[in-house]
């Protein structure tokens, strides 16, 4: 069985490969609107994590106390961003604020009940550039399913 501190560890080493244009949910297998989220992009890691409307029993006062930023009408998701480069000890705080979300908000027994997804959207060529037809060839196509082996949890 694991354990909430080593599943932080595990978490806050994975992010360094949540990076430009990869997604990952982190969810409840029970209960899949138990779930943090991460988006990556060039210059930062986003985190969110819902709000009552999609987990009516969350415990918002815990999600305010360990640092999430609360719902807005733009963002209905508390939420948490990380500028990159990162220092490991700020992910091992955005990792942290995921655990107290997860189990103290959300009230997941144990990281033994949790699975993941991940994935890489397809490159876009920026809106108002023309790229020639051998660049549109390299395009990254994107992956459908990302192995995160390191996060010690089943993929979804």
């Amino acid at each position: 069985m694991s354990d909430w501190d080593d599943f932080g560890t595990r978490l806050a080493s994975t992010f360094r490969h949540v990076s430009d244009r990869v997604f990952l949910i982190v969810a409840s297998e029970a209960d899949p609107a138990r779930y943090v989220q991460f988006a990556g992009q060039a210059d930062r890691l986003d985190a969110e994590a819902p709000a009552t409307d999609v987990v009516a029993d969350a415990d918002e006062s815990v999600l305010s106390a360990a640092g999430w930023t609360a719902p807005t009408v733009a963002q209905p998701n508390w939420s948490s961003s990380l500028g990159l480069p990162a220092l490991t000890s700020e992910y091992a705080q955005l990792a942290e604020r995921c655990v107290v979300a997860l189990r103290d908000a959300y009230g997941v027994d144990s990281p033994d009940d949790l699975g993941y997804r991940a994935w890489r959207e397809a490159e876009r060529m920026p809106e108002g550039e023309t790229w020639s037809a051998e660049r549109v060839e390299r395009m990254d196509r994107g992956v459908e399913s990302l192995e995160l082996l390191g996060l010690g949890l089943a993929s979804s």
